[in-house]
């Protein structure tokens, strides 16, 4: 099992996902071989690994959806199907009133509609109910195995870009550089530019600006087993909108909150939380309605499993066993 060297490696490279190994090394008390060595023995093993997936500022330009399916005896198979499209990014086996819970990602409401429509008339599909993300407030690069004071992770500032504002939507070459990373998200620039046919010094620049104008997210992911948080919850939630604003400010106070979107329909708010043990939701969701104002939690289900996060495979203790590249990163030019 990994050891408190390998803990504050992952930390490091949760903060800074391109960071040299000397700097991780520094940060970890190894040397760089070692530093390097180690991750690798992590990834081999499904325990951690570099994932490459779109930006809140990108998601914001696209079409984005939570889809619930309710499935007949047997829908194994339609899981299997699904895990192999690249326009699911995530799956989610949920215990309440729909089966699964899909993220999905297209260019537009025309092409969500059609893949909803091909989804809903497989016969072991009963019913399906979408839910369109109108914006994007929070996601999980903010999560950390916490394994590093914060004077230490602050040491890693210099090695990852600051956001600004999205200056342009990404073209063609900046799809093809996204589409270089997608197995190996730490691919150094001379590779990348030999894959690309862009110039090293243009794929880091390139890179900086889709990191820090939120079109790309890297992040370093964890098996549950590793990040000791084994629990996820789905939590739904009705917002006023002077209320969003006051939860977008608390959720650095909310460790627990992975993802958070404004969404349609009456129930206006969509977060998933990681939690140490079921217990814990109740209290979780008392903290959280005391701290925003109007915000009234509705509905909540438990995730039973997941085997796909974000393009990643996963086996029941979530680990990685594969990759499918996002097709929203994959496309021709923007």
């Amino acid at each position: 099992m990994p050891d408190d060297v390998d803990f504050r490696i992952v930390h490091a490279l949760q903060a800074a996902a391109r960071a040299p190994w000397g700097v991780v090394a520094e940060v970890a008390g190894v040397s760089a071989p070692t530093a390097a060595r180690r991750w690798d023995r992590l990834v081999a093993s499904g325990l951690a690994w570099i994932v490459t997936y779109p930006g809140a500022a990108f998601l914001n330009t696209q079409c984005v959806a939570f889809v619930e399916v309710q499935l007949q005896s047997g829908g194994i198979s339609v899981v299997k199907r699904l895990a192999r499209d690249g326009r699911v990014a995530t799956i989610q086996h949920t215990a309440g009133d729909a089966d699964l819970l899909l993220t999905v990602m297209t260019t537009d409401l025309d092409a969500l509609g059609d893949w909803v429509q091909r989804l809903a008339a497989d016969p072991r599909v009963t019913r399906t109910r979408s839910r369109i993300v109108m914006q994007v407030f929070g996601e999980s690069e903010r999560w950390r195995v916490s394994a590093l004071e914060p004077d230490e992770e602050s040491t890693l500032d210099p090695h990852r870009p600051h956001s600004r504002p999205l200056a342009h939507p990404p073209d063609s070459a900046d799809l093809r550089l996204i589409a270089g990373l997608a197995a190996d998200g730490r691919r150094s620039a001379v590779d990348l530019a030999a894959a690309t046919g862009i110039s090293a010094p243009t794929v880091r620049r390139r890179l900086d600006a889709l990191v820090a104008e939120r079109v790309l997210s890297i992040r370093c992911e964890v098996a549950h087993v590793l990040g000791g948080w084994p629990v996820t919850a789905n939590l739904w939630a009705r917002a006023r909108p002077q209320s969003l604003d006051t939860l977008c400010a608390a959720l650095d106070r909310f460790p627990q909150i992975r993802v958070c979107c404004e969404v349609t329909g009456p129930a206006n708010v969509v977060m998933t939380v990681w939690l140490h043990r079921i217990g814990e939701l109740s209290s979780f969701e008392a903290d959280l309605e005391a701290a925003v104002p109007g915000l009234v939690l509705v509905d909540r289900n438990i995730t039973l499993g997941t085997p796909k996060r974000l393009g990643s495979l996963l086996d029941r203790e979530g680990r990685c066993t594969g990759l499918v590249p996002l097709d929203l990163l994959t496309v021709g030019e923007a």
